[in-house]
């Protein structure tokens, strides 16, 4: 399929492309195409490969046009470079028109996810708009405007580095991935083995199976309780998945892990500390107060009252 990214008011020459930032450019296209199908085919842009992506991946360069610079470039349809691979239905919903998608509509769907309704988006997380991000690089000045079309498969994108300030708020509002202990009963998807619910106390938290999981042996766990030991996700919405590397038999003392685990903001870790009993951080009541009336001596013993 043919597409066209133009660079409108770039500093190169018209029709022409400096070779560091082509580099850059096509390196950035690859990894988020990369990861937008990872998303979609293991639930996690970063997750492990089973199998070769280097055909399904490929974006060629064509030609250079006018019209400040225009890159002609080309991307086969899913259909024809991944003929051999068995979709496991964990993301049926976005599985079904993937065949007829190529690398860069993947690019293109990505930063609309981004720039549209992220905190709905089921198509990213943090690793992926990272990617994201990092596209930025490819722009030489606050001017330049970056837009991709093609034949009439999507209604085109266009991009401003601007843009990448919701992008980047974004991202860094999405908690870092972290180790995760919870209990719960085994809820099987009837349309897949690689997706799972866990029935906790506080309701049901979605998972999926790491690439370290032997599938096989999913079975003997569907509607038995169990504890998981994984990894948790998170994506935009103050949503999460758990990624699950291991299921053991419950004991006595894993009842702890055994609540929906939640990412707290800084209000909530203070209003909950309050609750507890704890005492309000002693520096906050001198931070922004000081320095006021008080003389050297009377602040050093106020610095000795916090030991």
């Amino acid at each position: 399929m043919k597409y066209e990214l133009k660079i409108a008011h770039a500093l190169d020459t018209a029709g022409s492309i400096d070779l560091q930032r082509l580099s850059s450019i096509s390196d950035s296209l690859r990894k988020i195409a990369e990861g937008a199908l990872m998303l979609r085919l293991k639930g996690l842009s970063k997750a492990k490969k089973s199998f070769k992506l280097e055909d399904a991946l490929r974006i060629t360069l064509t030609g250079l046009e006018k019209g400040s610079t225009i890159l002609c470039l080309h991307s086969q349809t899913f259909e024809k470079t991944l003929p051999s691979f068995q979709t496991n239905l964990f993301r049926i919903a976005h599985q079904q028109d993937l065949p007829h998608k190529t690398p860069i509509s993947l690019v293109a769907e990505s930063f609309q996810a981004a720039l549209d309704n992220p905190d709905e988006s089921e198509l990213l997380d943090k690793p992926l708009l990272k990617e994201l991000l990092n596209f930025k690089k490819s722009f030489k000045s606050d001017e330049e405007v970056f837009s991709i079309k093609n034949e009439g498969s999507f209604a085109g994108l266009s991009l401003r580095k601007s843009d990448f300030k919701k992008i980047q708020l974004i991202e860094e509002e999405i908690p870092a991935s972290e180790a995760v202990l919870i209990n719960g009963r085994i809820e099987e998807l009837k349309f897949s083995t690689q997706k799972v619910r866990i029935l906790t106390k506080e309701g049901l938290v979605d998972a999926f199976l790491s690439e370290k999981f032997d599938t096989d042996k999913i079975s003997d766990w569907w509607g038995k309780e169990a504890t998981v030991v994984g990894t948790k996700h998170y994506k935009p919405g103050k949503r999460f998945a758990i990624e699950i590397e291991q299921l053991v038999e419950q004991g006595g003392g894993d009842s702890f892990f055994s609540k929906k685990p939640r990412h707290e903001n800084l209000e909530e870790q203070i209003n909950r500390q309050l609750k507890e009993g704890k005492e309000i951080n002693p520096l906050s009541l001198i931070v922004g107060s000081w320095p006021g009336s008080e003389t050297d001596e009377e602040f050093e013993a106020s610095l000795k009252e916090l030991d």
